[in-house]
C-alpha cells in the first residue's frame, strides 16, 4: 500500500517540477541554516561536559559592595577561602586554588612566554578535575615542591618527540620537574592550561617576599573550586555562606567599610551564566545564543511555512483528483495517508539535501566561527534524534494540515471545479505569510541592531589616541640593575626618524589595569575600590589624555612617587565636589599617603561594554613597567618593527619579542560582537531566502490562477501598473500587519541586549522603517517578476479556450 502511495507522490513530483524544486530547495536550506546553528548551540551548551564530577563541581565567586556603591563581583576569591572551605563545611569533600601566573618559562635554549597559561594549583587538582593522562600517574603527579604536569602541544614544544618525563623547566629561576602529560584541553573547556605547577611550592615562594598565600584575606587573585560530597545540598550550603564570611572577614569588613558575599557558582554555569569580572578568557554570550537559537527555529518554521502554503495553494489542482477517488471509493484515511506519504517522501528529500550540504558547509561555517569541525559536531546518536526529530515533525506537522484539506474536498464540489472557502483556505495561507514576515522582520531588525551597536563602538571617541601605536610587552621582571640597559634601548629607539616617542607603564590601553587596592581620603572614612596604574611622566602626554586640573608627573621632581593622579571617576567617587577640590589632598590605602597632583579626563581603557573605573596613577622607576608605547610615523612598518626586536633582544635576550598595534587590541575586544554580527546576518539573509522562495512559489501560482481574470482586465482597458496594484496590494497588508508584531518583540529583544553594555546606541526611526523597507523590497520584487510578467502577457494566449 505505501509502495503505491510512494510512487504516485514520486509521480506527482515529476508532474509539477517546479513547485517541487521549490518546496525540497527551501526545506533543505531551512535544515542546512538549522543543524549549522543547532551545531554551534550544542558546542557552547557542551562547555565542561568533559569532567566526570561535573555535577558536584562547583567555583567560589564573589561580589565587594562599598557603602553607598554598587557591587563589583569578581571569579576570584582570597587565598586562604579554599582551605577554610574544606575545613568549615562538612558538604564540601575537596577544595583547590588556581593561581594564574604569567612569564617566561625555559628549557635549555628554548624560551617561551607562557602568559596566563600556567598555574600553581593545589595538589588535588585531580581529584576534581577529569584530565586524561597520557604519561604519568594522578596519584604523584604533583606530589612533591618542584613537581609540574603539562599538556602534550607544550611538551612538543619544548621537548620535541623526545620523553619529557623527569626533565626540568625553568620559571622564575626555579626548576620543575615534569611528572606527568595530559591531553591537550577540550575546546569546550572554560579553565584550559599549559603547564600546572604545586600551590605548596608557590606558598613557599611567597611567603620569602613577606606574602601569606595561605592563610590570606585581604589577597584576591584564586580561583577557588570545591567537589561536593554525593547528596550534598547546596542551598544549605549558600545559607552559611554569609556566616562564614563574616567569621572570618567580619572585623575588616567593619573597619573599612565593605561587605564581601561569597557564592557557590555551578561548573556547567560559568561559560553562559558567569558574569563576574576577571574571567578566564573566552566566555560564551548567552543573549547571542537565544537569539540564534530562535534564528535557527525561525527559519525552519519559515521552511515549513513555505511547504503548507505551497500545498495548500495547489489544492484546486488536486480537487479533481480528490473527487475522483472518492467517487471509486476512497475514503478519507486512505487520502490522508496518500497526501501523508507525499509529505513523507518530500521532507525524506529535503532531508537528504540538507544533511549533505550541512557535512559540506559545516568546515567552512567552522572557519567562521573559529572552531573546528570536530568541535563542532554533534555525536552520532544525538544528532540520529535530531534529525528523526525534524524529518516527522516537518512531514506530520507541516503535511498534516494541506493532508486533511485536501482529503476534505467534496466530490461534487471537486469535479465541478467550484471553488469553495473551504477549499482554498486562504485565509489560513494569508496567517502563514504574514508569520514568516513576523520571523524575517524581528531576524533583520535584530541584525541591524547588533550591527549599529558594533559600528557605534568600534568607531567611538574612546578619550584618548591609540593611532599608530605600538606596544612592546616586557615578559620578565627586571630590578634596578637593569636600569641603564632600559633607558639605553629607549634612547635607541627615539633615535630612529621613524619612532616619534616612548612611553613605559605597567599597563597599557585596551587590556585591564593590573591591582586594586581599597582607598580613601584623609577626610572621609569610606573606602573606595580604585585600580593601580603605573606610568612614567610622558604617558598622559602621549596619549593625549586631558588633564583638567593640577599638573602632570615630572622626571625631576623630588619625591614624585608619593604624588598620584586620579581619572575623574576616582576623584567622584573618593567624594572630591569638583577636579579642582581634589588637588593638593591627600588619600591613602591604609599603608601609605598619597598627595593628588592631577585629575584627568575619563577615557575608556577596555571596550564600551565596561563602564570606566576609578583609577589612581602612580610613577615609578622604568623596571617596574612591563609595556613600551611606542608611538610611530613610517612608511614602512615592516623595517620598523625588524630594527625594535634588534634592539630588543640586544637589551632583553631573555625576554621573547612580542609586541601588539592598539588600534588591532581595541578592535579585538569586539571580536565575539563581530563574530555573532556575521552569523546572524549569514542566517538572516538565509532566512529571507527561504521566505523569497515560498513568496515566488506562491505568487506564482496565484497568479496562474488569474490570468484569466488580468487578460479580461487588459482588454477592458486595464493599465500594467492597475493589475500590478491588484496582485500586490493584498502583500503590503500582510507586511504592514506583520510589522506591526514584529516590531514591539524586537525592540524588546534589542534593548535588553543593549542594556548589557554599559555604552551603547539609542533604538531610533531607523529601527522601525528599515526592516520594513527591506522587506517590503524584498517581498515586491518577488511578487512584482510575476505580476509583471503577466501583465505584459498576451490577453488572446490566456482567453483561447473559452
Amino acid at each position: 500500500m505505501w509502495h503505491n502511495y510512494l510512487t504516485t507522490a514520486w509521480r506527482n513530483l515529476l508532474k509539477n517540477k517546479a513547485f517541487s524544486v521549490i518546496n525540497i530547495s527551501g526545506l533543505a536550506i531551512g535544515i542546512t541554516a538549522f543543524l549549522l546553528i543547532i551545531s554551534y548551540l550544542h558546542f557552547e551548551y557542551s562547555y565542561d561536559d568533559f569532567n566526570v564530577q561535573k555535577d558536584r563541581l562547583y567555583r567560589v565567586p564573589m561580589e565587594i559592595t562599598e557603602k553607598g556603591g554598587e557591587g563589583q563581583k569578581f571569579a576570584f576569591t582570597f587565598a586562604a577561602l579554599a582551605p577554610a572551605f574544606k575545613r568549615d563545611f562538612p558538604e564540601v569533600e575537596e577544595a583547590v586554588r588556581f593561581r594564574m601566573v604569567w612569564g617566561i618559562v625555559k628549557y635549555g635554549t628554548n624560551k617561551f612566554s607562557e602568559g596566563g597559561q600556567l598555574f600553581y594549583v593545589d595538589p588535588a587538582v585531580f581529584k576534581l578535575f577529569t584530565y586524561t593522562f597520557v604519561k604519568g600517574n594522578p596519584q604523584t603527579a604533583l606530589a612533591d615542591l618542584n613537581d609540574a604536569v603539562i599538556t602534550e602541544s607544550t611538551a612538543k614544544k619544548y621537548f620535541g618527540d623526545a620523553d619529557p618525563i623527569g626533565k626540568a623547566l625553568v620559571y622564575g629561576n626555579e626548576s620543575y620537574i615534569v611528572k606527568a602529560v595530559v591531553r591537550d584541553m577540550p575546546a569546550n573547556a572554560h579553565l584550559s592550561f599549559h603547564i600546572l605547577c604545586n600551590y605548596d611550592r608557590y606558598i613557599q615562594l611567597v611567603k620569602a617576599e613577606g606574602r601569606d598565600a595561605q592563610n590570606n584575606w585581604g589577597w584576591a587573585d584564586f580561583y577557588t573550586y570545591i567537589l561536593l560530597k554525593p547528596g550534598a545540598d547546596v542551598k544549605a550550603l549558600r545559607a552559611k555562606l554569609p556566616a562564614f564570611a563574616e567569621r572570618y572577614m567580619g572585623d575588616m569588613m567593619k573597619q573599612q567599610g565593605f561587605v564581601v558575599t561569597f557564592d557557590v557558582q555551578p561548573l556547567k554555569d560559568i561559560h553562559l551564566h558567569s558574569k563576574y569580572e576577571y574571567e578566564m578568557p573566552g566566555n560564551g554570550n548567552l543573549t547571542y545564543l537565544k537569539y540564534l537559537g530562535i534564528a535557527a527555529f525561525f527559519i525552519l518554521f519559515i521552511a515549513w511555512i513555505n511547504y503548507i502554503n505551497l500545498s495548500t495553494a495547489r489544492a484546486l489542482d488536486r480537487a479533481k483528483e480528490v473527487g475522483v477517488r472518492k467517487v471509486i471509493g476512497a475514503g478519507m484515511p486512505q487520502l490522508v495517508r496518500q497526501f501523508l506519504a507525499e509529505s513523507l517522501l518530500v521532507n525524506f528529500l529535503a532531508i537528504l539535501a540538507g544533511v549533505t550540504m550541512y557535512k559540506v558547509l559545516l568546515p567552512y561555517f567552522g572557519r567562521l566561527v573559529g572552531l573546528n569541525a570536530a568541535d563542532l559536531a554533534i555525536p552520532y546518536l544525538s544528532f540520529s534524534v535530531l534529525i528523526s526529530v525534524v524529518f516527522f515533525s516537518g512531514a506530520i506537522l507541516a503535511g498534516a494540515y494541506p493532508s486533511f484539506i485536501l482529503s476534505s474536498f467534496s466530490p461534487l464540489q471537486a469535479l465541478k471545479q467550484t471553488t469553495p472557502g473551504t477549499m482554498t483556505k486562504s485565509n489560513f495561507r494569508r496567517s502563514l505569510v504574514v508569520v514568516q514576515f513576523f520571523a524575517a522582520i524581528i531576524l533583520i531588525a535584530g541584525a541591524i541592531g547588533f550591527y549599529k551597536q558594533l559600528h557605534f563602538m568600534s568607531n567611538a571617541d574612546l578619550g584618548i589616541n591609540i593611532q599608530q601605536t605600538m606596544v612592546l610587552h616586557q615578559a620578565i621582571d627586571l630590578d634596578s640593575s637593569r636600569s641603564t640597559a632600559i633607558t639605553s634601548f629607549v634612547h635607541d629607539l627615539e633615535a630612529y626618524p621613524g619612532i616619534q616617542s616612548i612611553t613605559l607603564s605597567n599597563s597599557s590601553p585596551g587590556s585591564e589595569v593590573g591591582g586594586a587596592s581599597f582607598m580613601h581620603a584623609l577626610h572621609a572614612k569610606e573606602e573606595k575600590r580604585c585600580r593601580g596604574y603605573e606610568i612614567d611622566d610622558k604617558f598622559i602626554g602621549n596619549y593625549t589624555l586631558n588633564l583638567l586640573a593640577g599638573r602632570n608627573f615630572s622626571a625631576g621632581h623630588p619625591g614624585e612617587e608619593a604624588n598620584i593622579i586620579l581619572n575623574q571617576t576616582a576623584a567622584k567617587v573618593l567624594g572630591f565636589a569638583s577636579d579642582a577640590a581634589a588637588i593638593g589632598e591627600k588619600i591613602t590605602d591604609d599603608h601609605d599617603v598619597y598627595t593628588i597632583i592631577g585629575v584627568i579626563k575619563d577615557y575608556h581603557q577596555k571596550s564600551l561594554q565596561n563602564d570606566i573605573e576609578p583609577i589612581v596613577y602612580y610613577t615609578r622607576p622604568p623596571y617596574n613597567m612591563h609595556d613600551y608605547s611606542v608611538k610611530i610615523s613610517t612608511s614602512d612598518p615592516t623595517k620598523l618593527i625588524e630594527f625594535v626586536r634588534q634592539k630588543w633582544m640586544a637589551a632583553f635576550p631573555d625576554s621573547p619579542f612580542s609586541y601588539d598595534f592598539l588600534d588591532d587590541v581595541y578592535n579585538n575586544q569586539y571580536k565575539s560582537d563581530r563574530l555573532f554580527s556575521t552569523v546572524l546576518w549569514l542566517f538572516t539573509v538565509l532566512a529571507i531566502v527561504v521566505s523569497s522562495l515560498g513568496l515566488f512559489g506562491l505568487s506564482l501560482y496565484t497568479v496562474s490562477k488569474r490570468a484569466k481574470e488580468i487578460s479580461v482586465r487588459r482588454i477592458l482597458g486595464a493599465t500594467v501598473y492597475q493589475i500590478t496594484q491588484l496582485l500586490t496590494k493584498d502583500y503590503l497588508k500582510l507586511i504592514l500587519i506583520a510589522a506591526l508584531a514584529a516590531i514591539p518583540v524586537a525592540y524588546y529583544v534589542l534593548r535588553n541586549w543593549l542594556n548589557d553594555y554599559a555604552f551603547h546606541i539609542s533604538i531610533g526611526w531607523w529601527f522601525v522603517v528599515t526592516p520594513i523597507a527591506m522587506i517590503v523590497v524584498i517581498a515586491m520584487g518577488t511578487v512584482l517578476y510575476h505580476s509583471l510578467r503577466a501583465a505584459w502577457s498576451n490577453p488572446a494566449r490566456n482567453l483561447r479556450n473559452e
